[in-house]
């Protein structure tokens, strides 16, 4: 880098000195010659002017106005004042030469003093020094020096979109940093600095929209409804738009509207890809329990141990449609554990059911035949919470990485209602 500096110093050096060395070349070819042309015009007015004062003196001589000894004394004056002539034009000449050569130097220390304070502002040596170590990062064969060589890297980078926030490549590089960290606030802060210097790049619209939704909990804000909504009008096949798109409308519960979006976000993708199967799991699921959830928006219908109830039997029972949400990883195996629990109290489930994922979303009626123990059944407490599990290992026992969703308590005499569970918040 400083050798490359040095050349174009000494290049612009040369356009520097290039007057000067054609001025004293060209003294010396054609306008050099000119120049002597006009010394050698003013000698010959200086030597003309001369023998006209030498005529007058010998015409002055002739008439006996003067006599011999003043007649050699104005002709030593007049060859003396022709000398002096001749001597001052070609001190002029010389002076003329050497005019402006002062300013050599200071020409060439103010254009490298110059050169290095625009290179400081305007430069790109920080940028050099990110591609190396974006260069070096990718040549590391451990994780561990990938990863240091990668925080050097980021941390290089936040310190020169701070001298240069108009670059929206640094601010999508430390947005995407943040989301490796799991630092999701933070890239959706990145996101939305560079959409300060681009309002309208649909990439970065989409990434802050889907940035703004894991933030908000995977729940459609106003805020990310409005950064959604511009995203899709920037670009309506962007396929994370397009994904975010149908979680909403599944949610919803427009589930037409939400195949519809989920196959426009698949079209192109790579199918044995994790998003691509997400997004087919979610259209199997809607496909395969469209009349489950037909039933689900008509709580009047009840399932089949409803129905086997007898209308003669007091027992109590609560009405729960599960689901899980479009954004949680499971298999079509996995087992889902559904159980009333009192609102305070010991966790022991007065009722319970085991189901499978597959099979969801699915509306089912837990009651006292779904008890547990003899004597703790749904029918011995009036307030109760409900709790519907995916679990990750198989165990009905609560592990950390199970998925779930709980229920506010409330008055099981009194609520008939059908109460909804979507599974969507996983354990710490």
């Amino acid at each position: 880098m400083i050798l490359t500096i040095v050349l174009l110093l000494i290049g612009a050096s040369a356009f520097v000195l290039y007057p000067f060395v054609v001025r004293d070349s060209d003294e010396g070819s054609g306008a050099g010659d000119c120049n002597e042309s006009i010394a050698a015009m003013r000698q010959q007015a200086n030597v003309d002017l001369f023998k006209e004062q030498q005529a007058q003196f010998q015409l002055q001589l002739d008439r006996t106005e003067i006599d011999e000894a003043e007649y050699q004394r104005l002709i030593t004056d007049a060859q003396q004042l022709l000398l002096r002539n001749t001597e001052a034009e070609s001190g002029l000449a010389d002076r003329v030469n050497k005019q402006g050569l002062w300013l050599v130097p200071v020409l060439l220390l103010l254009v490298a003093s110059t050169t290095f304070f625009t290179y400081q502002k305007i430069g790109a040596e920080d940028d050099e020094n990110i591609k190396r170590l974006m260069n070096l990062a990718a040549e590391q064969t451990t994780e561990q020096q990938a990863a240091d060589w990668n925080a050097e890297l980021i941390a290089a980078i936040a310190e020169r979109v701070e001298q240069r926030p108009d670059n929206i490549y640094y601010w999508a590089m430390l947005a995407q940093s943040s989301i490796a960290k799991g630092d999701i606030l933070a890239a959706s802060k990145y996101f939305a600095s560079a959409l300060e210097v681009e309002p309208g790049d649909s990439f970065l619209l989409a990434q802050h929209a889907e940035a703004l939704f894991l933030v908000d909990g995977s729940r459609f804000t106003d805020r990310v409804i409005t950064a959604l909504d511009q995203a899709f009008a920037a670009d309506s096949n962007n396929q994370t738009v397009l994904g975010l798109k149908g979680i909403q409308a599944f949610e919803n519960r427009e589930f037409k509207l939400a195949i519809t979006y989920w196959e426009g976000a698949r079209r192109g993708m790579d199918p044995t890809s994790p998003t691509w199967q997400a997004l087919q799991s979610g259209i199997e699921r809607i496909n395969l329990n469209f009349v489950a959830l037909a039933e689900l928006d008509n709580p009047l219908i009840d399932d089949k141990d409803a129905q086997q109830t007898s209308s003669t039997e007091a027992v109590t029972t609560v009405k729960i449609a599960i689901s899980i949400s479009p954004d949680v990883p499971f298999s079509q195996d996995q087992l889902v554990f559904v159980a009333a629990v009192r609102e305070t109290g010991p966790p022991m489930p007065l009722a319970a059911r085991k189901l499978r994922a597959g099979d969801l979303p699915i509306s089912i009626t837990l009651s006292d035949k779904d008890a547990l123990m003899a004597g703790q059944n749904l029918s011995s407490v009036s307030r109760i919470r409900l709790v519907a599990r995916l679990s990750a290992s198989g165990s009905a026992t609560p592990q950390s990485g199970d998925w779930e969703a709980v229920s506010d308590g409330f008055d099981l005499a009194s609520s008939q209602q059908l109460k909804t569970l979507n599974i969507n918040r996983q354990r710490p």
